[in-house]
């Protein structure tokens, strides 16, 4: 029978090994994966590339992909996105690698964008007021005035406001509105006051007597790009709105252009240049579209040529408008959409992959209960502006700008190490959490990087902490079960507090251990002064040695205890011996020796315990400092007095100690004797059963890791 159980611990014990090695190299590849040291990732990666988890091959693929091996990365990928485990990201990932294969990567995308996309977990709050005030532009009027952004190095703001009578002049009574018409403004921008000034319409070239704006700036191509007229009239007399480009510095009197992908007979407006992606989005309600005006994009080819449209999918676009897009660096994408109640709301989009976004609304003091749109942003993050019809403005849609005055904060971590391996924290990294708790107060702390700053190092180990929130923690006093650092979130709007990070040695409860050792692990307790624990004890010291043997990764704690008899000295030494006595015999059979470990503690203290069996105490007090005065009186007369704290948080000084109770009492005359109030009590150590001494005379047992 004891073979049989053996037999089952040492195959379970294997398969743990097995496990536990690859679980390992794959946190040693994932860290590196996130601090861009694909070399090294590769090489743990490829170790378990015969075994490894559908989970862990998202990051392997992209780690072939990254490394430009993109036939190594789909042959990678393709089990996960062949399973039921595949997220909207894999199909995408999969997709891009296909590079020799145009039907096989649209069907993959095809299958993605039919796939929820996953969602934050971080709730969002409900305003940001506190954190950004809106300053009105001096230019607003009675009118309208929106779409604002900035061009030519950030020294000239562009906007739209309604068309003057020099334009309407020449207007067609013949010819249908069923909204204002607006024309392009510029102003001189100062970004210190943050305020517009020397205000004027573009000249006549640039805008129409038609619909000018709103507009977007492409750098790159010194091109502005504007929402216009159609040259021609359509159904019922209506003007259909496109969108043209405009040398920016050339002659005044140029004529605009129309783009290739205006669709006849319904509106293309609302450009939005990606400069990074050589992109241009814009809204439209052209067929094929989820409801409303759709947001889509195409991309800028150069020489007036552009892509085929692409709409944004079903994470923006709905049944309702979404219009005024504005994209920052690539990644977010600012709109308003259409509420139930027919107002414009605002959102912020966090391109996932592809066109797959995560929505978020953009609280007060940007969200109101009237119409909140055109956002546009400074690329530095200086400051931003929108627009807003809301009952504090001059008129009917006025321009606001605000400061960028995020607020920089943080949360507190915990992790679980073992004291043999290195901790190694790289998706979970400290910074996670605090990101998602900035963004659900702000929704714009996502659009720049924090980086961690070490504050306070560990006090009992090594720690190698990344800017990018991950580390590395080998702890090297076992015996520690608590250690922390401290760190800021480090950003270019400033430092967060100090924020705690708490590292707590892991252990394993005896509930969890395999049923077949849970009995190895129980504590031993000794006959009364028991040296010989290889003779009286071994058969319970070779179940640890076989349990040990059976699960390779086991870590064992062991603490030894005495009784408080005897002297703390004897005790100690006492405890000591019988801990190490068991640590080296188990040490010298399981190969790695740093495996176990612990210490012998000496007797179990128990308040008010003493080497001998009579305490005279004179006194008990709520606070030390009464206690200690009275300690320095009985010190100057000669006695060996000293302090401690009861059970019930007193106070008591003891003023001399006796090993029999006729001695107590001599010394108990000669205090009332000189006019000292005192009595005698016996030891708590004196007043335990010998089944409580027993119970104390004991070794522990605290698994670390299995």
């Amino acid at each position: 029978m004891k073979l049989l159980i053996f037999g089952l611990l040492f195959c379970q014990g294997i398969l743990a090994q097995s496990s536990s090695n690859m679980t390992r190299i794959l946190e040693w590849a994932e860290y590196y994966f996130l601090n861009q040291d694909y070399k090294r990732a590769l090489s743990h990666y490829s170790k378990v590339e015969d075994s490894i988890p559908l989970r862990s091959r998202r990051n392997f693929s992209r780690v072939y992909a990254k490394m430009g091996q993109l036939g190594e990365a789909a042959q990678t990928l393709r089990p996960l996105v062949n399973s039921d485990s595949a997220e909207v990201k894999d199909y995408y990932y999969f997709a891009s690698y296909l590079t020799d294969n145009d039907k096989l990567r649209d069907e993959y995308r095809r299958k993605a964008i039919r796939l929820p996309i996953e969602t934050y977990t971080q709730s969002q709050n409900d305003s940001l007021a506190s954190f950004y005030k809106l300053i009105p532009l001096a230019l607003n009027t009675e009118g309208s005035e929106f779409g604002a952004h900035l061009i030519n190095n950030k020294n000239q703001l562009v906007y739209s406001q309604k068309q003057s009578k020099e334009y309407t002049k020449g207007l067609s009574k013949k010819i249908l509105s069923e909204s204002p018409i607006y024309n392009l403004y510029q102003a001189e921008w100062d970004a210190k006051k943050l305020q517009a000034q020397s205000s004027e319409a573009f000249p006549m070239g640039l805008n129409s007597i038609f619909q000018d704006g709103p507009s977007s700036w492409d750098p790159i191509e010194q091109l502005l790009y504007l929402t216009r007229s159609a040259q021609s009239v359509i159904n019922q007399k209506t003007i259909q709105l496109d969108i043209y480009s405009w040398t920016f510095g050339g002659s005044q009197k140029q004529i605009a252009r129309p783009l290739s992908f205006n669709s006849r007979g319904y509106a293309t407006i609302h450009p939005a240049v990606s400069a990074q992606n050589r992109s241009l989005y814009f809204a439209s309600d052209r067929p094929g579209g989820f409801g409303g005006m759709d947001l889509y994009y195409v991309d800028i080819l150069g020489n007036g040529n552009y892509s085929t449209p692409v709409n944004l999918g079903p994470d923006i676009n709905t049944a309702a408008d979404e219009i005024f897009p504005f994209v920052h660096q690539e990644n977010y994408l600012f709109y308003s959409r259409k509420n139930d109640n027919g107002n414009l709301s605002p959102k912020l989009a966090i391109n996932t992959v592809d066109v797959r976004w995560h929505v978020m609304n953009l609280p007060m003091p940007f969200e109101s209960d009237q119409d909140d749109f055109s956002f546009s942003l400074d690329p530095q993050l200086e400051y931003g502006f929108f627009s807003s019809n809301r009952n504090t403005g001059k008129g009917e849609d006025d321009i606001y700008v605000f400061k960028f005055t995020p607020k920089i904060m943080g949360m507190e971590d915990h992790y679980y190490y073992n004291p043999i391996d290195t901790l190694i924290v790289s998706q979970e990294g400290i910074l996670k959490n605090d990101k998602a708790l900035m963004m659900s107060y702000d929704p714009l702390t996502a659009l720049f990087p924090i980086e961690a700053e070490l504050v306070n190092n560990v006090h009992h180990g090594v720690l190698k902490l990344n800017s990018n929130g991950s580390f590395l923690y080998k702890n090297t006093s076992p015996l520690q079960v608590k250690d922390s650092f401290s760190y800021l979130v480090s950003s270019k709007y400033g430092k967060s507090p100090a924020i705690k990070v708490m590292l707590q040695r892991a252990e394993v409860t005896l509930e969890k251990l395999p049923q077949a050792i849970q009995k190895t692990f129980l504590p031993i307790f000794y006959e009364f002064n028991k040296s010989n624990l290889l003779i009286d004890y071994k058969d319970r010291v070779d179940a640890v040695v076989t349990a040990m043997k059976a699960h390779p990764e086991m870590i064992v704690e062991v603490g030894s205890y005495t009784d408080c008899r005897g002297s703390e000295d004897y005790n100690l030494k006492l405890s000591q011996q019988r801990n190490q006595t068991i640590i080296d015999y188990v040490s010298e059979r399981i190969g790695n020796k740093e495996r176990i470990f612990g210490k012998g503690y000496g007797e179990i203290t128990e308040v008010g315990n003493s080497n001998l069996d009579y305490l005279i105490i004179s006194g008990s007090f709520g606070e030390i400092k009464n206690a200690v005065h009275q300690q320095k009186d009985f010190e100057a007369i000669g006695y060996p007095a000293e302090v401690k704290k009861t059970k019930e948080n007193l106070y008591q000084v003891i003023v001399d100690q006796a090993k029999t109770h006729a001695e107590a009492q001599e010394i108990l005359n000669s205090l009332n004797e000189n006019g000292y109030q005192a009595w005698i009590n016996q030891c708590n150590c004196c007043k335990l059963t010998e089944e409580e001494h027993l119970q104390n005379r004991r070794t522990d047992f605290k698994i670390i890791r299995l």
